[in-house]
């Protein structure tokens, strides 16, 4: 019983939608295939030309009659609408046709079909009736009623309704590729024509609001509903009572600041959908340029493969980079986006623990060559790129040559071509003109088959991490506060390496440019707490400077010098390329999880002991192959290691009674894993870079 009652059900089921598909189909109005122009006569001027009138109480009506084209002694493409006595004029031409002339008249509202006057196409053009009659390449069409230069099947009298005239492009079969036509060059039979989609013919600016270009379909192809009817979708937006709205027919429109151009379908179960229109400027949507932030494409996770969030969601991250405050930067989905001029397209991510990302697995358009790689530092690099990585131009070096510490080889310092002169550890660099950026790297990448070495424990100098000089000391204690070098941010963590520079990772900072929403706070402990305590340094920060490629480090410029206090103080860097000895007991701080599910806010340290690079690789059982520029440590204790919040903050051991930063917390696989040791960022790899930046960026 319950099996025939199921197949009664699949099969009512299925006459159901039948009828509503033939339903829908039949109240579809015909003035969806005209365009209005209203208060618009056409005036003939050739005579020859046809029309024929009758009284008709409606536009719909009049549009019905012209697509039957029943009893007319010619092909109607267009009527002219009389709005005082209620007559059709229905015309055998076009405004775009010789012979015609258009002239205003209150009396009449002009509709000519869509195929006939745009010249652009939805889809395959099948309906293309347009008079181009060109090639893609420039080639004069041959005329389809001819067999010479080429001999074909393609009648007008074997395709009727296909509009097979002149030797206009046409597409008679639907077939991929758009519009074509036999050509008048012999040595070449047909080649398709260079007739443009509507969804290009106009591109968007910012969400679209002001597009007012023809496309009439939706993203998934659904054909658009006029904005002047109210069937199948009753709506508000009406062009009388939004003229300057751009309520054309029914093409794609944004009244009210969507994300991009939509419409109401003519699909009486769907009301609206998204339309597909091309942006405005330099977009890609399967490789990114320069920064990626004219990247459209539709890649949604992280380099690393965990899923990103979506924007306009505030879970499991809250944030402002909402579609509503970057309308213009297609913050669609979950997608990889750059609408902050970061580094590098990125996302939110869907792990709780790790706030931000980078898609750093989409390629590059450009595929660099020869010249545009170089090998080893980049000393010998010549090439001829000459702008930063973040799009800066570079300024002549004969315009800073004294700014150099060392004196360089003149012959290598061409105009403004990105060069290392210093011999920079990590590649070709180049001054420019703005004040607040005197120097930066160049979008350059080492050359495929120079790699970056991996290095095992034996081939690490041993180069002591602190100066051997003696400290001042008081009662044989060293003048540093107690972690009076920690700084708080927000989310993050870091390290107060001068007066008026912290060092934190990047990860912590998806945008270099709105820093009016974040803060530096000092001398505190408890971050819940903060109005209690009586050392709090709160100060803005002026500039964000990103590390070298693949750093993951970023100095954060304070607005102002922090004052030293008996809660704020310095904390020293390492010596460049130095080592911490395997099994060396150092230490993390930092306010993030716990644990517990009651976060208290209090600062915390956990003991961690530095394990070598090749028993790093050996813990993570082959999985990633640690590099020059990192470190590892594993926990003292089981259950005790980094987690979100403490990225940013440091890695911090003791040499010569001295406490110095030498790791960089960073967003990792997991908080405080049993057996598998944290990776830092190695500070001594990036010594001679943090100290560049404090010497050079002093303005």
């Amino acid at each position: 019983l319950w099996t025939k009652l199921h197949m009664l059900l699949q099969i009512n089921t299925c006459i159901y939608v039948m009828v509503s598909s033939a339903e829908g189909k039949g109240k579809r109005n015909a003035l969806h295939d005209y365009r209005k122009t209203a208060d618009t006569l056409l005036m003939r001027i050739d005579k020859t030309l046809k029309v024929k009138t009758k009284l008709l109480n409606t536009t719909e009506q009049c549009a019905k009659r012209c697509n039957r084209n029943k009893g007319f002694p010619f092909s109607c493409k267009a009527f002219a609408f009389d709005k005082t006595i209620k007559r059709c004029h229905w015309l055998s031409f076009t405004s775009q046709e010789n012979g015609v002339r258009s002239r205003q008249d209150n009396t009449f509202d002009l509709y000519e079909k869509k195929d006939y006057v745009r010249n652009c196409i939805v889809g395959k053009g099948g309906n293309y009736k347009g008079t181009i009659s060109v090639t893609k390449s420039g080639i004069k069409c041959q005329a389809w009623n001819s067999a010479i230069p080429h001999e074909h099947s393609f009648l007008p009298s074997s395709y009727r309704g296909k509009d097979l005239r002149e030797n206009y492009c046409r597409n008679p079969r639907g077939e991929e590729g758009g519009p074509w036509c036999f050509t008048s060059n012999p040595m070449i039979r047909h080649e398709v024509c260079d007739i443009p989609l509507c969804s290009e013919v106009e591109c968007m600016t910012c969400n679209g609001e002001g597009y007012r270009g023809p496309m009439d379909h939706t993203e998934t192809g659904k054909e658009c509903q006029r904005w002047d009817l109210q069937r199948p979708h009753r709506h508000p937006f009406r062009p009388e009572k939004y003229p300057d709205k751009g309520f054309d027919d029914n093409y794609c429109r944004n009244p009210d600041g969507k994300p991009r151009p939509w419409c109401y379908t003519l699909d009486p179960n769907t009301r609206w959908e998204f339309c597909s229109i091309k942006t405005c400027g330099e977009f890609n949507t399967n490789c990114i340029r320069g920064q990626g932030e004219g990247y459209r494409g539709t890649v949604n996770t992280i380099w690393s493969g965990t899923e990103c969030q979506r924007w306009d969601s505030q879970t499991p991250h809250q944030h402002n980079i909402t579609p509503e405050n970057f309308k213009c930067k297609d913050l669609r989905e979950n997608y990889c986006r750059n609408p902050d001029g970061a580094e590098a397209p990125w996302c939110f991510t869907t792990n709780p623990k790790i706030r931000i990302g980078y898609c750093s697995q989409i390629p590059k358009c450009d595929v660099p060559n020869e010249q545009d790689c170089y090998r080893g530092n980049g000393a010998n690099y010549m090439g001829n790129l000459a702008r930063t990585r973040f799009g800066l131009t570079c300024s002549m070096w004969n315009e800073n040559i004294q700014d150099l510490r060392r004196e360089p080889d003149t012959r290598k310092l061409k105009r403004n071509y990105c060069r290392n002169p210093d011999e920079d550890a990590h590649g070709p660099w180049c001054y420019t003109s703005d004040s607040r950026i005197p120097w930066d790297y160049c979008p350059i990448s080492r050359c495929e088959d120079d790699p970056v070495p991996v290095i095992s424990n034996s081939d690490i100098a041993v180069i002591p991490c602190a100066s051997t000089k003696q400290l001042r000391v008081v009662n044989g204690i060293p003048t540093q506060p107690d972690k009076g070098w920690m700084v708080s941010r927000h989310f993050c963590g870091g390290s107060l390496v001068k007066e008026d520079w912290v060092l934190t990772a990047k990860q912590c900072f998806p945008s270099r440019y709105n820093l009016k929403d974040y803060q530096a706070w000092l001398g505190i402990h408890n971050i819940e707490r903060t109005h209690e305590e009586k050392h709090k340094q709160v100060l803005n920060i002026s500039q964000l400077v990103y590390g070298p490629k693949g750093s993951d480090l970023v100095l954060l410029k304070l607005s102002r010098p922090a004052v030293s206090s008996d809660a704020v103080a310095i904390i020293r860097g390492p010596i460049s390329g130095c080592t911490i000895p395997e099994n060396t007991t150092c230490s993390v701080y930092g306010w993030g999880h716990t644990g517990s599910s009651n976060f208290d806010g209090q600062l915390q340290e956990a003991n961690m002991i530095i394990v070598g690079n090749e028993r790093c690789n050996q813990d993570f059982g082959g999985s990633i192959v640690m590099k020059e520029s990192e470190m590892c440590a594993r926990a003292e204790s089981i259950g005790s290691g980094t987690c979100e919040r403490d990225y940013g903050g440091p890695l911090v051991c003791e040499q010569n009674r001295m406490k110095i930063v030498v790791g960089v917390i960073i967003p990792g696989r997991g908080c405080a894993i049993p057996k598998r040791p944290g990776i830092f960022v190695r500070v001594a790899f990036y010594s001679k870079w943090i100290h560049k930046i404090l010497m050079t960026y002093r303005s």
